[in-house]
C-alpha cells in the first residue's frame, strides 16, 4: 500500500517538470527559427544625408530597397558594408546575412564661374588639356574649373599641340610670314620642354608647301604631317580642273624627327579622278571610281578644295583616316606601302565615308562638315570604334556620332557600306560650324568640344554631367591623359 502511494506521489511530482521542460523546449525551438530566420540591418551615415531604411531586424531572404538622400551641398558617393563598394543611390538586394551599412556623402567643392554643370558622381575624374584655337595658351584643368597647369607661348598655334607622358609638347605653330594660308595653317612643327624651352623645331612653309592643322605621333616615334600642297594655272588645268588656279590639295608625309627626313608621303594628286576634261590622264566615270578623289567636287574661289583638317592613325589596320572637310567625308588611306607603291593603284582610298556624293553615291549623306576623327582607346566597352564630330553646316546642328568600323578595309569599292552608327549625340544648344571635336574618356563618358563654347562632357544615355564654359575665345579640341 505505501510501495503504491509513493510511486503516485512521484508521478504527481514528475508530471508538472516534465511539461514544464516540454514547454521550455518548445519555446527554445522558436527562438532558435526565428533567429534563423531573420536578420539584423544597421544603417549608419557618413557625411550630411538621409536613408530610407531605419535598423532593425527584417525577415530572411526579403527585398529590401534602400535610398540615399543628400543635403543641400553633399552628393552621395557609395555604400558600404556590402561585398563590394556600391555606387547607386537607390538600391535592393535580398536579406542573407546581418549587415553593417553605411551612405557616404561628401561635399560637393566650389567650382569656378566657368563650370555650369557639374555632377561629381556621372563625371570622369580626368582633368581636361584645353587647346586655344590659335592661341598662345593651353592648360590643364580640373572639373571644378581649377588650371593645375597653364603653358604660354611666344608664338599663335597652328592648331594642334599635345602633351607627351615625359611632360614635353609638341604643337603647330604658324610662322611670323607665310606665302599663302587658310583657317588652321600653321608652318612649324615643334617640340618644347615642360617649361616652354624649343627642344627642336620642323618648319614646311613655302611658296608651293604649308604645314597645317594636325599631326600624328607613330607607335615608331615618326610624326604623321598635314601639308597643303599648291598647283598652279598651268598644273590645275592639266589635272582636269574646270576653275581657274591655283589650287591647293592635300599631303600627308611621315618625319622622322631624329633625322628630320621624310620617310613616306601620300599626296591627293596621285589618286585624283574627273569627269570635266578628257584629255587629262585621270579622266574617268568618277561613279565607278569611289576609291579615286573627284577634284571637281567643291568649288572654292581661293583654290582650297579639300580643306583636310584632322587625322589619327589606326596601328591595328595600318591605315589613316583623314577628316575632310570640303568633301565632308572620312578618307581611309593605306600606310602599309612604301612611297613608290603608294604612287600607284595600291595608295588609292580604301575606305570612306560621311557623304556619298562626294563620289556621286547614293547611300544616305550623314555629314556636312567633320573635325577630330578619332579611334576609342581608354574605354574598354566601345575600343576600337571611330567618333568624330560633325559640325552640322546644312542645319545648324551638330553631331557627334560613333561608328564600328569594319575589321578590315577591302580594297574593292563595290564591298563597301556605310559603317554602323552604334551611338550619336546632338541638343539644340550643340552648334558650333568650325574646329570642335569629341573624345571618349576612360569611363565610357563622351568630352564635346564645342569651338565657340567649349567643353561639354555627356553619359552614354546623353545626360549632361559636366559644361565648361570658356568665356568667350575658341577652343581647338579637349583631350585627357589617364
Amino acid at each position: 500500500m505505501n510501495y503504491f502511494r509513493k510511486e503516485s506521489n512521484f508521478w504527481l511530482f514528475c508530471f508538472p517538470v516534465i511539461v514544464l521542460i516540454c514547454i521550455i523546449g518548445c519555446t527554445s525551438d522558436k527562438v532558435q527559427d526565428d533567429m534563423f530566420s531573420s536578420v539584423t540591418l544597421s544603417f549608419s551615415i557618413n557625411g550630411k544625408g538621409s536613408i530610407s531604411q531605419q535598423s532593425g531586424i527584417f525577415e530572411l531572404n526579403s527585398s529590401i530597397t534602400i535610398i540615399a538622400t543628400p543635403e543641400q551641398g553633399y552628393y552621395f558617393d557609395r555604400w558600404e558594408g556590402f561585398e563590394q563598394i556600391v555606387e547607386a543611390q537607390e538600391y535592393s538586394f535580398i536579406t542573407s546575412r546581418d549587415l553593417s551599412l553605411k551612405a557616404i556623402f561628401l561635399p560637393i567643392p566650389e567650382v569656378s564661374v566657368e563650370v555650369e554643370t557639374y555632377t561629381p558622381k556621372k563625371m570622369d575624374s580626368n582633368p581636361v588639356f584645353m587647346i586655344r584655337n590659335g592661341g598662345k595658351q593651353a592648360f590643364l584643368s580640373d572639373k571644378t574649373g581649377v588650371k593645375l597647369q597653364t603653358w604660354n607661348f611666344s608664338s599663335n598655334l597652328g592648331n594642334d599641340i599635345e602633351l607627351l607622358p615625359d611632360g614635353n609638347l609638341i604643337g603647330l605653330f604658324k610662322p611670323e610670314e607665310v606665302s599663302f594660308s587658310f583657317g588652321g595653317y600653321g608652318g612649324i612643327l615643334r617640340k618644347l620642354s615642360p617649361s616652354g624651352d624649343t627642344i627642336w623645331e620642323y618648319e614646311v612653309n613655302s611658296e608651293n608647301e604649308l604645314l597645317h592643322h594636325d599631326f600624328e605621333i607613330l607607335p615608331n616615334g615618326n610624326i604623321l604631317l598635314m601639308i597643303w600642297e599648291r598647283f598652279d594655272t598651268i598644273q590645275s588645268k592639266s589635272l582636269g580642273y574646270d576653275g581657274e588656279g591655283p589650287i591647293y590639295l592635300e599631303k600627308i608625309c611621315e618625319l622622322n624627327p631624329n633625322t628630320f627626313e621624310i620617310e613616306w608621303e601620300w599626296r591627293s594628286v596621285e589618286h585624283l579622278i574627273q569627269d570635266f576634261d578628257s584629255s587629262a590622264s585621270n579622266y574617268g566615270v568618277i561613279a565607278d571610281h569611289p576609291e579615286k578623289i573627284d577634284l571637281n567636287y567643291y568649288e572654292e574661289e581661293n583654290g582650297d578644295l579639300m580643306h583636310a583638317n584632322g587625322l589619327y592613325y589606326d596601328t591595328t589596320r595600318e591605315v589613316i583616316y583623314l577628316s575632310v572637310n570640303f568633301y565632308s567625308e572620312v578618307w581611309v588611306i593605306p600606310h602599309q606601302y612604301d612611297t613608290e607603291t603608294t604612287r600607284g593603284p595600291s595608295g588609292d582610298l580604301v575606305f570612306r565615308f560621311g557623304n556619298s556624293s562626294a563620289y556621286k553615291g547614293e547611300d544616305e549623306r550623314l555629314f556636312y562638315s567633320n573635325h577630330h576623327p578619332t579611334l576609342v582607346e581608354h574605354d574598354l566597352a566601345t575600343q576600337g570604334n571611330f567618333l568624330i564630330y560633325v559640325n552640322g553646316s546644312n542645319d545648324s546642328k551638330s553631331i557627334v556620332y560613333e561608328f564600328i568600323l569594319p575589321s578590315t578595309f577591302d580594297s574593292n569599292p563595290s564591298n563597301w557600306n556605310t559603317p554602323e552608327v552604334s551611338w550619336s549625340y546632338s541638343h539644340p544648344d550643340l552648334f558650333f560650324g568650325k574646329i570642335s571635336g569629341a573624345y571618349r574618356l576612360p569611363n565610357g563618358n563622351t568630352l564635346i568640344c564645342e569651338g565657340d563654347y567649349g567643353y561639354w562632357e555627356v553619359t552614354p544615355s546623353g545626360e549632361i554631367v559636366w559644361k565648361y564654359n570658356g568665356g568667350g575665345p575658341t577652343f581647338w579640341r579637349g583631350y585627357v591623359y589617364p
